[in-house]
């Protein structure tokens, strides 16, 4: 039977089994339930079923980010590897303040929104220091290092999570130096998701209304290992962290 008639024998609109079976929608229980009636699945494997749509719901529990983003977050749960490359400090490394500080200056977050989407970025970076965290690779520009966001305290207690984060046994952290000249990825910041359950790369790129998820990564690869061979080492890159975390708490 073809999508169009499933879904108008089982009253859903027209293309919600394909953002089902493409995993840009999920299922609430009762659809679930709709759904395995309709196919004719029950017993032990129906159950089956039904706990593993339980725990798919509990896992991409909403959390507070933009429209767009919404795709995004269980895709970065599901990763075992995750390789971005950014001239700012990204959502998954931020803490509170800097996030509320960073997201108060965009035109598309709403005053309502803003304290629950910047708690949410800090609770993501928490999960690096859980068990079986993903294995994280992180090229940043010395710019995300110079640009102050929030008060020189604010900033400071930015970096040292930074440091703290790029002492974990699953994170690389390294910094290009700005006497390194341009790179093409921290002119267009990206994200490079590896989920070894599906075997597939997804490049994620984001703009300030949109974002895409790109399958065909070959450039985003090739852009984030030119960074990485031009950044400092790991250990320079936390000396370089603390470098500045002085010079804030001296103007703090």
């Amino acid at each position: 039977m073809g999508l169009d008639d499933a879904n108008a024998k089982l009253g859903w609109y027209r293309g919600k089994l394909s953002k089902i079976e493409t995993g840009t929608l999920g299922l609430s229980e009762r659809e679930l339930s709709t759904l395995l009636a309709y196919i004719g699945v029950s017993g032990p494997e129906a159950e089956q079923v039904r706990q593993l749509g339980a725990e798919a719901r509990r896992r991409a529990a909403p959390e507070r980010v933009s429209d767009w983003a919404k795709q995004y977050i269980p895709l970065e749960r599901a990763s075992s590897e995750i390789r971005m490359v950014y001239s700012e400090i990204p959502g998954l490394l931020q803490t509170t303040c800097y996030a509320r500080t960073q997201l108060s200056r965009s035109p598309v977050v709403t005053a309502a929104d803003l304290e629950s989407m910047a708690g949410a970025r800090e609770a993501r970076g928490n999960r690096l220091f859980q068990a079986r965290a993903p294995k994280v690779r992180a090229v940043l520009g010395e710019e995300a290092m110079l640009r102050r966001v929030g008060t020189p305290d604010q900033m400071a207690a930015q970096l040292t999570r930074l440091r703290q984060i790029s002492e974990l046994p699953s994170v690389s952290l390294r910094v290009v130096p700005l006497e390194n000249g341009p790179h093409a990825g921290l002119s267009c910041p990206f994200t490079l998701l590896w989920i070894e359950e599906a075997r597939t790369t997804i490049a994620y790129v984001e703009t300030l209304t949109g974002a895409d998820y790109v399958k065909s990564t070959s450039a985003y690869t090739l852009a984030f290992d030119q960074a990485a061979s031009d950044a400092l080492s790991e250990e320079d890159t936390r000396a370089l962290i603390d470098h500045y975390v002085g010079k804030n708490e001296e103007t703090g």
